[in-house]
């Protein structure tokens, strides 16, 4: 009976002292780090996210709970997501022995475009008999772009040639300098750095060096995501921030310089979007990053005003691409102007109804409609394929 009482209390006494011993040395030199493999990702394809958990210190931990809040758009494996809610609530359990360090890989495919991030975790320690729960909260920080696809169909392709054959057909209008042609003589609008001095010192009579022409080609894309029905269309909205991305993917490939202005807001700068011209890579994975900004959530500016705030003198070799999902009298009213303003334009019109429905008879040769619903959200892309 003695043996048993005694028993008891050294079994509580060593209870006692690894649950004081847990509750002052549990947390101490433990770190986490969560961070995303890579910067950016395109809409379907699949990502990693990398959670490590380091104990630095010799008291083994039996159980750690790591918590964080991550976006249900991130679609991890095998996991369940609540459809009330934006955030998506991760719980990864981990056994740590004394001086341990576990990293454990987590897959996800990335279900919509956006820029989500990951800030704070929770880690919830026990002691050796599972009857105690402290809390500590680490600032970690990290975030993932997830581009939006780039839509692509022979309509783009078609809108290329089209866009090719108005700067060709107007390519007169710009001399290009650093094309040398010959040598005429000066004339009284001539600039005073045409001048050729020494044909003017041989022949005794001012002479100006000729240039050729070029076919500069500047292109401006209007991203408008103005709504102005009771439900709205984020289907078709994103559906047109699709259509810019594969206009921006087409520009680079064919090495054209481009802008892009839209009334949607950045998440970040609550501004609308607006990026003055540029060309190559650099330019495209900027304007991309943008695009994945976007906040439809945010009330858009008046795209009318945004165009006459930013419109420039048409010189002949600029040309615009209009995507909008509406078309309203105000929106077509101002397409039609341009050309009192000696632009060239095309309109994409992202629609879920007949082709021509509401388009006025100026616009039907610079309209064209792309089906909102012909939009494959479903393709998904293998990440190992991509990587090997």
């Amino acid at each position: 009976m003695y043996q048993f009482i005694a028993i008891l209390i050294l079994a509580a006494i060593l209870y006692t002292v690894q649950r004081v011993v847990y509750m002052k040395l549990w947390a101490k030199n433990l770190e986490v780090d969560i961070r995303f493999e890579g910067k950016e990702i395109f809409e379907g394809e699949r990502g990693r996210l990398v959670e490590t958990i380091t104990n630095g210190k010799r008291l083994p931990l039996p159980m750690i709970k790591c918590k964080f809040l991550t976006s249900r758009n991130l679609m991890f494996d095998n996991a369940t997501v609540n459809q009330n809610t934006d955030n998506y609530y991760r719980n990864d359990v981990f056994t740590l022995g004394g001086r341990e360090r576990l990293t454990r890989t987590i897959a996800f495919k990335a279900a919509k475009r956006g820029l989500y991030n990951i800030n704070n975790a929770e880690l919830v320690g026990t002691d050796m008999f599972f009857t105690l729960e402290t809390v500590l909260m680490k600032k970690v920080y990290d975030e993932i772009y997830v581009l939006p696809r780039p839509f692509n169909t022979n309509e783009f392709r078609n809108s290329l040639q089209w866009i090719n054959g108005e700067i060709k057909s107007k390519a007169h209008l710009i001399e290009d300098p650093f094309e040398f042609r010959g040598i005429r003589e000066y004339q009284p609008y001539d600039s005073m750095k045409s001048i050729n001095w020494k044909a003017t010192a041989k022949t005794g009579e001012l002479r100006v060096n000729m240039r050729d022409f070029t076919s500069q080609k500047v292109v401006r894309i209007f991203l408008n995501l103005e709504d102005e029905g009771i439900i709205k269309r984020t289907e078709a909205q994103e559906a047109a921030i699709k259509v810019a991305a594969g206009l921006v993917r087409m520009f680079t490939q064919e090495d054209m310089e481009f802008a892009l202005y839209s009334n949607g807001v950045d998440c970040l700068s609550h501004q609308p979007i607006k990026i003055k011209r540029s060309r190559g890579r650099v330019h495209e994975q900027e304007i991309y990053r943008a695009l994945a900004r976007i906040n439809l959530k945010e009330e858009t500016q008046d795209m009318a005003k945004l165009f006459s705030d930013t419109i420039e003198a048409g010189d002949g070799t600029m040309c615009d691409y209009h995507i909008s999902v509406n078309s309203y009298n105000k929106y077509q009213n101002m397409l039609e102007n341009y050309d009192s303003l000696h632009l060239s334009f095309l309109w994409l019109y992202v629609t879920s109804g007949a082709e021509t429905i509401g388009i006025s008879s100026k616009l039907q040769t610079r309209t064209i409609p792309i089906r909102s619903w012909s939009f494959d959200t479903n393709t998904e892309i293998d990440l190992d394929k991509k990587e090997a």
